[in-house]
């Protein structure tokens, strides 16, 4: 899975120009909820910010008035020009890694010519591995540990195929046992049991 087939599209993303004051900009920030937001100079990517950062500068600064404050105040005065790229090509787990690991609002995104194209937020990101762990798809799950070795996982869905039961998704986790993995399965209907007893007497934990 491809950082561009998840990322939000430049065009699309609500951006604050370097010259905006910040009453606007939390005008802005208010019409969609939004804690943080891009901020551009001349179309190009400049820096971020934060809602949390412009109520710790009028804290900071000692200003007696906020309307005064947001007012006279611009995002130029205020905003990060620290920020942290990824590439569209990259895989959105290593998109996932860096935004856990930075605790960063989100990722600007680069295009083979480092050209700013958009960028990847926490929420994407959620989207994408609920899609991958079938939220939402199927009525019934079984979460299996089975043996970490070459034809367990073809073993275990040559079971269910026996029982002509459709498997709407499929995921693969860590059982945090050495030696085993662990499978996480959706299915179309609502009464497993008789597959769940076959597959135990088949070896595989349930």
């Amino acid at each position: 899975m491809l950082v561009k087939n998840h990322m939000l599209i430049k065009e699309k993303l609500t951006i604050v120009d370097l010259e905006e004051t910040i009453e606007n900009t939390l005008k802005r920030m208010g019409q969609e909820s939004f804690l943080s937001l891009p901020v551009a100079n001349n179309g190009d990517l400049a820096g971020i910010i934060m809602k949390e950062t412009i109520y710790r500068g009028y804290v900071e600064e000692g200003y007696d008035n906020f309307q005064d404050y947001i007012t006279n105040k611009k995002v130029k005065d205020i905003y990060t020009s620290k920020v942290s790229f990824i590439h569209e090509m990259d895989e959105i787990e290593k998109a996932s890694h860096i935004l856990g690991e930075l605790k960063i609002p989100f990722l600007a995104v680069l295009d083979s010519d480092n050209k700013f194209t958009g960028i990847l937020t926490h929420r994407a990101i959620f989207k994408t591995f609920s899609n991958m762990l079938g939220i939402n798809k199927g009525s019934s799950k079984l979460v299996i540990d089975l043996r970490d070795i070459p034809g367990e996982l073809a073993r275990l869905t040559n079971l269910i195929k026996e029982e002509n039961i459709n498997i709407s998704n499929i995921a693969m986790m860590d059982s945090k046992i050495e030696g085993n993995a662990r499978v996480v399965l959706k299915f179309d209907i609502d009464d497993i049991k008789g597959l769940i007893d076959k597959i135990r007497n088949a070896g595989f934990i349930v």
